[in-house]
């Protein structure tokens, strides 16, 4: 037989009691927010102290993103907009940049830097140590270029030859050779049709040592109009 409801007790008892079950209880420990979401609106905000954020699905901010202490990014960071850095910046991996990298402030690379692409330099460049040229490589200023073989063309015709172990150092103009002995001493100058050997540089006599010797009369003569030195036929 179903029990008697007793119209004459009242139910205040049931009440408290229900309502201490509520204030002592935590219903957001393990609490889950379906497809209708979860809004904050009117400067309200969601503070997280001595916890964490894990995200496993997709975070999208169409706000600010503030962050004033430190950021740690383990996988791939992709940036398709604009990035403005105006601190500093410290990276120990690899970073892939395929659009525009511009930084307006001072850029310090105290390691290796290979550039792959085209360099464009636009203000005033300044190297306080060596410039390694090699390979097919070439410094190009305007009409002078600089070859790693120590080669200096200037325009298409004017070029400066260094010395090496087929001859000494030289300068041709197209037509013309200047061949430039060691110690600083004569030159001869090789054009179409003879050369020219000048005997007198900073007043320094021209010498030629370690001749071969011949009993024979002497067979050569200076034109003194000329100087254009001739085999005598004379007897």
């Amino acid at each position: 037989m179903a029990g008697l409801d007793d119209l004459s007790r009242g139910e205040l008892q049931g009440i408290l009691k229900r309502l201490r079950i509520l204030e002592s209880a935590a219903p957001l420990q393990n609490a889950s927010i379906g497809e209708g979401g979860l809004r904050v609106h009117s400067g309200g905000q969601i503070t997280i102290q001595n916890g964490g954020l894990s995200v496993t699905g997709t975070a999208t901010i169409s706000g600010v993103l503030n962050a004033d202490g430190t950021v740690t990014l383990s996988g791939t960071v992709g940036i398709s907009g604009p990035l403005t850095i105006s601190g500093n910046t410290s990276i120990t991996g690899n970073v892939t940049s395929t659009g525009t990298f511009t930084n307006n402030g001072p850029t310090n690379l105290n390691g290796a830097t290979k550039t792959t692409g085209t360099l464009s330099v636009e203000g005033v460049t300044t190297l306080k140590n060596d410039l390694n040229v090699t390979g097919a490589g070439k410094i190009i200023a305007g009409q002078t270029t600089i070859r790693p073989s120590g080669t200096i063309n200037f325009g298409d015709t004017l070029t400066i030859h260094p010395a090496d172990g087929f001859g000494p150092a030289g300068i041709s103009d197209g037509l013309a050779q200047y061949t430039l002995t060691p110690g600083g001493g004569a030159y001869f100058h090789q054009f179409q049709g003879g050369v020219y050997v000048n005997g007198r540089i900073n007043g320094m006599d021209m010498i030629l040592s370690d001749l071969p010797t011949t009993s024979s009369p002497a067979n050569l003569y200076i034109d003194p109009s000329t100087g254009v030195l001739k085999r005598s036929t004379a007897a």
